[in-house]
């Protein structure tokens, strides 16, 4: 199963069991088909920071075990910076991120690419919106 964004509260998702599924207790949104790697790319590109800095920007809240699954949490720092993304950013925004890195993993054309990299970038801001407004959710990612 590809990665699921989701929206809610931290000690309600840290009570998961492993044979539940998140999208039955929670909003989700699907990851498209972008990993951890694509979204840490993400996250350096909109705070002007190195790979390596970015990479603390999706913490580990519950392990399930070794072969997983995992839950981690989106750091507060950038959970503000994607809810103040303007929705007229985000194409310019999927342009630069399709630009970045290594995105061949998601095995598509150019023009595709930045469409599907926008449409996640899209929902994951209004998550992050209602995140602001609702300051006792957070997002997490359910990872398998």
């Amino acid at each position: 199963m590809p990665d699921i964004m989701l929206l809610g509260v931290e000690k309600q998702v840290l009570s998961l069991e492993i044979d539940e599924n998140p999208a039955d207790n929670f909003p989700c949104m699907p990851s498209e088909g972008i990993d951890s790697e694509m979204r840490v790319l993400l996250y350096a590109l909109l705070m002007g920071i190195f790979f390596d800095e970015a990479q603390s920007m999706e913490q580990l809240v519950l392990e399930y075990g070794p072969e997983g699954p995992w839950v981690f949490k989106l750091d507060f720092t950038i959970t503000e910076r994607l809810a103040e993304v303007e929705e007229d950013d985000i194409d310019g925004i999927a342009l630069n991120w399709s630009q970045t890195g290594e995105m061949s993993a998601l095995n598509m054309e150019a023009s595709d690419l930045q469409e599907v990299l926008a449409r996640f970038l899209f929902n994951l801001v209004h998550f992050c919106m209602l995140v602001r407004h609702e300051q006792v959710l957070s997002v997490f990612i359910y990872s398998e």
